[in-house]
């Protein structure tokens, strides 16, 4: 076998290699489903991709969390509850329910700085 056709393979197989790391960095994207049942996920980024962070329970501070300060999707996985959102924390503020099963991306970014679960069943 020639040098160039030596060379040819060590690329092809040099390539495949690359090609099959970018799947694997590719299926580390999240998804809404990546969302544990029973939780609230934020991701900073459009279509669940980013940093993403939960939270499950009553949050009287959400400001230690960066993402919730700043993201783009979101996904309300509880189990029997619905979120209720507030614009500053403590319970103060704007607010909002978020129904269970909810899912919403967007390309500006949103923020939360306190939440508790309602509506129980």
């Amino acid at each position: 076998m020639n040098t160039n056709k030596i060379a040819q393979r060590i690329g092809v197989g040099v390539a495949a290699l690359a090609l099959a790391g970018t799947g694997f960095s590719g299926s580390a994207n999240a998804a809404p489903s990546d969302c544990p049942s029973g939780w609230y996920c934020v991701w900073s980024g459009q279509n669940y991709t980013g940093r993403m962070q939960k939270v499950e329970g009553d949050n009287a501070d959400l400001t230690r969390f960066s993402v919730f300060q700043s993201f783009k999707s979101r996904f309300q996985n509880g189990k029997s509850c619905d979120f209720k959102w507030y614009s500053e924390k403590n319970y103060r503020g704007d607010s909002g329910v978020i129904k269970k099963g909810s899912k919403a991306t967007w390309s500006t970014t949103h923020f939360i700085k306190s939440n508790k679960w309602v509506n129980c069943s």
